[in-house]
Protein backbone atom coordinates (compact mmCIF):
# COMPACT_ATOMS: atom_id res chain seq x y z
CA UNK A 1 0.00 0.00 0.00
CA UNK A 2 1.44 3.36 -1.04
CA UNK A 3 2.09 5.94 1.64
CA UNK A 4 0.56 9.38 1.28
CA UNK A 5 2.88 12.38 0.98
CA UNK A 6 1.93 13.38 4.54
CA UNK A 7 2.83 9.88 5.81
CA UNK A 8 6.19 10.08 4.03
CA UNK A 9 6.93 13.51 5.53
CA UNK A 10 6.06 12.17 9.01
CA UNK A 11 8.31 9.16 8.46
CA UNK A 12 11.24 11.37 7.39
CA UNK A 13 10.80 13.62 10.42
CA UNK A 14 10.64 10.65 12.82
CA UNK A 15 14.08 9.37 11.83
CA UNK A 16 16.84 10.03 14.39
CA UNK A 17 19.92 9.49 12.22
CA UNK A 18 20.48 9.41 8.47
CA UNK A 19 23.10 8.08 6.10
CA UNK A 20 24.49 10.63 3.64
CA UNK A 21 26.04 9.34 0.44
CA UNK A 22 28.37 11.51 -1.61
CA UNK A 23 30.94 10.79 -4.33
CA UNK A 24 34.73 10.92 -3.84
CA UNK A 25 37.24 12.55 -6.19
CA UNK A 26 37.91 9.03 -7.49
CA UNK A 27 34.18 8.74 -8.39
CA UNK A 28 33.52 6.19 -5.63
CA UNK A 29 30.57 6.29 -3.22
CA UNK A 30 31.21 7.53 0.32
CA UNK A 31 28.63 7.05 3.08
CA UNK A 32 28.50 8.40 6.62
CA UNK A 33 25.97 8.69 9.43
CA UNK A 34 24.65 12.12 10.41
CA UNK A 35 22.77 13.25 13.48
CA UNK A 36 22.83 17.02 12.88
CA UNK A 37 19.91 17.22 10.47
CA UNK A 38 16.24 18.10 10.26
CA UNK A 39 13.45 17.89 7.74
CA UNK A 40 10.98 20.55 6.69
CA UNK A 41 8.37 18.65 4.73
CA UNK A 42 10.42 16.90 2.07
CA UNK A 43 13.34 19.35 2.35
CA UNK A 44 16.35 18.27 4.36
CA UNK A 45 18.86 20.46 6.23
CA UNK A 46 22.12 19.08 7.58
CA UNK A 47 25.19 20.55 9.19
CA UNK A 48 28.85 19.72 8.78
CA UNK A 49 32.22 21.09 9.70
CA UNK A 50 33.31 23.37 6.86
CA UNK A 51 36.68 21.60 6.50
CA UNK A 52 35.19 18.07 6.30
CA UNK A 53 35.63 15.60 3.47
CA UNK A 54 31.89 15.58 2.74
CA UNK A 55 31.93 19.34 2.13
CA UNK A 56 34.72 19.08 -0.46
CA UNK A 57 32.89 16.14 -2.07
CA UNK A 58 29.62 18.11 -2.26
CA UNK A 59 31.43 21.11 -3.71
CA UNK A 60 32.83 18.86 -6.46
CA UNK A 61 29.55 16.98 -7.03
CA UNK A 62 26.38 18.17 -5.27
CA UNK A 63 24.32 15.05 -6.10
CA UNK A 64 23.60 13.15 -2.87
CA UNK A 65 21.50 10.27 -1.63
CA UNK A 66 20.17 10.35 1.93
CA UNK A 67 18.92 7.15 3.55
CA UNK A 68 16.28 7.32 6.30
CA UNK A 69 15.44 4.42 8.61
CA UNK A 70 13.21 5.13 11.59
CA UNK A 71 14.19 3.37 14.84
CA UNK A 72 12.50 0.34 16.41
CA UNK A 73 10.76 -0.99 13.32
CA UNK A 74 9.80 -4.64 13.04
CA UNK A 75 8.87 -6.77 10.06
CA UNK A 76 6.33 -7.05 8.54
CA UNK A 77 5.84 -3.29 9.03
CA UNK A 78 9.30 -2.06 8.09
CA UNK A 79 9.85 1.10 6.01
CA UNK A 80 12.91 2.94 4.75
CA UNK A 81 13.28 5.91 2.44
CA UNK A 82 16.04 7.29 0.24
CA UNK A 83 15.98 10.93 -0.83
CA UNK A 84 17.91 11.81 -3.99
CA UNK A 85 18.75 15.43 -4.72
CA UNK A 86 21.38 18.14 -4.87
CA UNK A 87 22.93 19.57 -1.72
CA UNK A 88 23.27 23.35 -1.75
CA UNK A 89 24.95 25.46 0.91
CA UNK A 90 22.51 27.68 2.79
CA UNK A 91 23.83 31.25 2.77
CA UNK A 92 20.72 33.29 3.62
CA UNK A 93 20.90 34.25 7.31
CA UNK A 94 17.15 33.84 7.80
CA UNK A 95 17.22 30.33 6.33
CA UNK A 96 20.32 29.44 8.39
CA UNK A 97 18.43 30.48 11.53
CA UNK A 98 15.43 28.38 10.47
CA UNK A 99 17.68 25.35 9.85
CA UNK A 100 19.45 25.78 13.20
CA UNK A 101 16.08 25.92 15.00
CA UNK A 102 14.84 22.78 13.23
CA UNK A 103 18.09 20.90 13.89
CA UNK A 104 18.04 21.88 17.58
CA UNK A 105 14.49 20.54 17.90
CA UNK A 106 15.81 17.14 16.81
CA UNK A 107 19.27 17.42 18.42
CA UNK A 108 19.06 19.84 21.41
CA UNK A 109 22.82 19.91 22.06
CA UNK A 110 23.58 21.09 18.49
CA UNK A 111 25.85 24.13 18.51
CA UNK A 112 26.25 26.44 15.53
CA UNK A 113 29.61 28.07 14.81
CA UNK A 114 31.42 29.77 11.95
CA UNK A 115 33.38 26.53 11.48
CA UNK A 116 30.18 24.83 10.28
CA UNK A 117 28.09 24.93 7.14
CA UNK A 118 24.45 24.04 6.60
CA UNK A 119 23.23 22.35 3.44
CA UNK A 120 19.74 22.12 2.01
CA UNK A 121 18.69 19.13 -0.07
CA UNK A 122 15.52 19.57 -2.12
CA UNK A 123 14.46 16.14 -3.31
CA UNK A 124 14.37 15.22 -6.96
CA UNK A 125 13.10 11.77 -6.04
CA UNK A 126 12.13 9.84 -2.92
CA UNK A 127 12.20 6.05 -2.99
CA UNK A 128 10.18 4.27 -0.30
CA UNK A 129 10.49 0.60 0.63
CA UNK A 130 7.45 -0.62 2.57
CA UNK A 131 7.58 -4.30 3.57
CA UNK A 132 3.85 -4.41 4.30
CA UNK A 133 2.96 -4.35 0.60
CA UNK A 134 1.05 -7.46 -0.40
CA UNK A 135 3.01 -8.12 -3.61
CA UNK A 136 6.65 -7.43 -4.47
CA UNK A 137 5.66 -4.63 -6.87
CA UNK A 138 3.70 -2.98 -4.03
CA UNK A 139 6.72 -2.76 -1.72
CA UNK A 140 8.54 -0.03 -3.68
CA UNK A 141 7.14 3.47 -4.13
CA UNK A 142 8.79 6.26 -6.13
CA UNK A 143 7.83 9.92 -5.66
CA UNK A 144 9.30 12.28 -8.26
CA UNK A 145 9.64 16.04 -7.77
CA UNK A 146 10.09 18.75 -10.36
CA UNK A 147 12.92 20.33 -8.31
CA UNK A 148 10.41 21.99 -5.98
CA UNK A 149 10.03 20.41 -2.54
CA UNK A 150 6.57 20.55 -1.06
Amino acid sequence: MALSKDQIKEYLSSTKKILLSTVTDENKPDIRILGGFATDGFKLYFSSLRNSRKVSQIEANPHVAVYFEAPNQQFPNYINATVYGKAKEVTCEKEIEKAITLIKEKLPHFQWSSKKVIYLVKPQQVKIYNSSGEFAQDKLQIVDFDNKAE
